[in-house]
């Protein structure tokens, strides 16, 4: 039977391609509506779905390239070739294009951009769940939708899972992928995980269940065990708090408690547990200066960057702890200065107002704005230290 004649539906489709025509017509549409300015563009499926977000300082040569490039390999080719409808925007500068870009591709998560991302390096980060009872997890995404907390990247990923493995031991979290989500009905509605001390997690109608296998953790001392209902939940919710505290590099409670551990297992003359400890703590430190060194670069990442954009304009991007927090133009009157400094005032004066040193969402945009000045060094001229507002307002009465 020919392949024409068989009925077998095919489990394997290619995906909708345009057609020589079609393509021409998309460029015509490039050539006259597309500027040569930053911007954003995106192509789109035959279902209006995003398969593509990319961007350039000069939109529409950027965009015609795609058109002359040759080769089925070739990575504007294939996207072309899947690419049924192009829209784009311009930003005021190019600095602003990678800011919407980024924003853009965490949006939808285009096929073709998650597809052809190649680090030059493999990256993990550490992440610190949510829920009853919290966990910690190495993850290979900044957005991974478990984390409530998120620090990182790390390039030594196995070293990186060691010293998270050494940390949940000497804290006595939990560092398994148990979900800590509430299922069933009835009497078995409950979470996987929970203590018996805590109303609020305890299974219903008295059914206990059952931990899950292969949980050695807790059978050798380094895990509360709520997989099983044991543990207390003040304590390992202080825990999880410590923890926090110390990857947001504002406490070394960790690191002081593996010390009198392994100081007391050398009193008792239990020197193999004292090595086990050493080596723990080893991690735990190492772990403990990867984030210190994070939070250093964090602090110098607050400033005002004022870059000039289309027609020679000057655009001002307050950054607070690596992420943009506003994008404004500069100021020209009285007026604009006024509002300019009000809000100044409100992007950098007292606590953050996302509650943390950089929202979990965030940590892409904290690296592209480190990459974009250590990338182009003479940007850095355009920055301008934060002073405080007072000062700024009031700098006539100030003492000489």
């Amino acid at each position: 039977m020919s392949s024409a004649e068989d009925p077998t539906p095919r489990l394997h489709t290619r995906p909708p391609q345009t057609t020589p025509a079609h393509r021409k017509q998309l460029r015509q549409l490039v050539r006259a509506g597309v500027e040569n300015r930053p911007g954003v563009y995106r192509m789109l499926g035959p279902t209006g779905t995003v398969i593509y977000v990319g961007q350039s300082r000069v939109l529409r040569t950027r965009l015609l390239s795609y058109f002359r490039a040759k080769g089925r390999r070739n990575k504007a080719t294939r996207i072309l070739r899947h690419a049924f409808q192009i829209e784009w925007e311009y930003t005021h500068t190019e600095f602003g294009a990678l800011l919407r870009e980024l924003r853009l591709i965490k949006q939808h998560r285009p096929h073709f951009n998650t597809m052809m991302v190649m680090d030059e390096w493999p990256r993990a980060y550490v992440a610190l769940t949510g829920g009853a009872v919290p966990g910690l997890r190495v993850v290979a995404r900044s957005d991974d939708p478990s984390a409530v907390a998120l620090f990182g990247p790390f390039r030594r990923v196995a070293q990186l899972r060691d010293a998270v493995r050494a940390l949940a031991e000497a804290t006595g979290l939990r560092d398994c992928t148990l979900e800590d989500a509430v299922r069933g009905e009835g009497a078995a509605r409950g979470s996987a995980l929970w203590f018996t001390a805590d109303p609020a997690t305890r299974p219903r109608g008295g059914t206990p269940r059952s931990r899950a296998p292969g949980c050695l953790r807790h059978d050798v001392g380094t895990c509360a065990g709520p997989c099983i209902g044991a543990g207390q939940p003040t304590a390992y919710r202080e825990a999880a708090h410590d923890v926090r505290e110390f990857l947001e590099g504002r406490s070394e409670a960790p690191v002081r408690t593996l010390e009198r551990a392994m100081a007391h297992a050398a009193e008792q003359l239990a020197f193999e547990r004292a090595g086990v400890l050493r080596d723990r703590l080893a991690l735990v430190r190492w772990l403990h200066e990867r984030v210190q060194h994070f939070h250093a670069n964090v602090d110098r990442l607050t400033f005002r960057y004022h870059a000039i954009g289309h027609a020679d304009r000057e655009w001002v991007y307050l950054v607070r702890r690596g992420t943009v927090r506003a994008e404004v133009p500069a100021p020209r009157t009285s007026e604009e200065q006024a509002a300019f400094d009000a809000l100044v005032a409100r992007v950098y004066e007292g606590a953050d107002p996302t509650g943390a040193d950089i929202p979990t969402h965030d940590l892409d945009e904290f690296y592209l704005v480190a990459s974009w000045f250590r990338r182009r060094p003479t940007e850095k001229a355009r920055t301008r230290a934060i002073e405080p507002v007072r000062t700024r307002l009031h700098g006539g009465h100030r003492g000489r």
